[in-house]
């Protein structure tokens, strides 16, 4: 399967969660507390939410498209979340030219 690379799509859920939501309610780059937060391992990614200095909900990822959809599918209401993974996908897929090949 082709999907753009992970920065590719970590600069893209920046910007789309900068537009839509409060910067204190989330993180992209590791444990923020009171945050769904979304970070890179060396196993794959995280998907969490912090409270109390402990990570609760913990999902592991193999890619950052399915990390990223789990992460704001947390981010917004049930009704929203369809809206808001179109728009996120036609994001990813307007930058043909930033992508590698995942087995």
């Amino acid at each position: 399967m082709t999907i753009p690379n992970e920065e590719l799509c970590l600069n893209i859920l920046d910007k789309f969660c900068k537009e839509n939501f409060e910067q204190d309610e989330y993180s992209l780059y590791g444990q923020k507390e009171s945050a769904v937060c979304i970070e890179r391992t060396d196993d794959g990614w995280l998907v969490y939410e912090s409270e109390k200095n402990s990570r609760n909900n913990l999902f592991m990822f193999d890619n950052i498209i399915e990390a990223g959809l789990d992460f704001l599918k947390r981010m917004c209401s049930a009704e929203d979340y369809k809206n808001i993974k179109h728009a996120f996908f036609d994001r990813l897929v307007e930058k043909p030219l930033h992508k590698i090949n995942i087995p």
